[in-house]
């Protein structure tokens, strides 16, 4: 599947690539690879057909997000069922998500304690995505931290995620433990951009 989306064989582009995916999700999972140049990286890979499947899907869910008007009472419907078809069918398209990804991570580049993996363009597609590979400690272990560690993590995830908002006018609409890598010290590693939405400066006036 990676070499058809890139048209190359893997050995032409990878000194190696883990067969075996080190994470898995709903629409893709993560393959460990080094590159050429001995750079590590995370290659992102949507499943085949995902795409399709998800856009038929929401093809046939109208009636239950007809039902949010039942259920909240004066609240039109329309606007949000709209945002919320654009925000899942963003998550399909990789470059969109590559996009977001760089925006962000060149936002933060050199930041003292927020990180966020570059992307590989050269390896990246519309179902496929590659960035260099982030090393941290994941979720549960920082629940066996120190509560000023736990603070100090908390308090770089409050700021990144309202910080983006007035600084960049956007928020990454995904923020949930799995993508969140740790590091003593506050140091986080955010992850996955496919659920970004942009503001205005305008809008972005509104939330203050």
């Amino acid at each position: 599947h990676v070499e058809r989306e890139l048209g190359r064989p893997l050995e032409a582009m990878f000194s190696e690539f883990g067969e075996t995916p080190v994470a898995s999700a709903s629409l893709a999972q993560v393959h460990r690879a080094v590159l050429k140049d001995g750079r590590v990286c995370a290659v992102k890979v949507q499943y085949p057909g995902v795409g399709a499947a998800v856009r038929s899907d929401l093809g046939n869910a109208n009636w239950l997000f007809a039902a949010l008007g039942a259920m909240f009472p004066g609240l039109e419907p329309g606007p949000v069922i709209d945002e919320l078809k654009e925000r899942l069918l963003e998550e399909l398209d990789y470059e969109a998500e590559a996009a977001s990804q760089r925006y962000f991570a060149t936002f933060f580049d050199g930041h003292p304690y927020i990180s966020v993996p570059k992307v590989i363009d050269e390896l990246s597609g519309p179902r496929i995505l590659t960035s260099e590979l982030a090393i941290g400690h994941r979720f549960d272990e920082v629940l066996t931290w120190s509560q000023g560690e736990k603070n100090l993590a908390a308090e770089t995830i409050f700021r990144f995620s309202f910080g983006s908002i007035y600084r960049l006018n956007a928020f990454n609409g995904d923020p949930h433990p799995g993508n969140y890598l740790f590091n003593k010290g506050g140091r986080v590693t955010f992850l996955d951009f496919g659920l970004v939405k942009r503001f205005t400066p305008a809008e972005t006036a509104l939330f203050e």
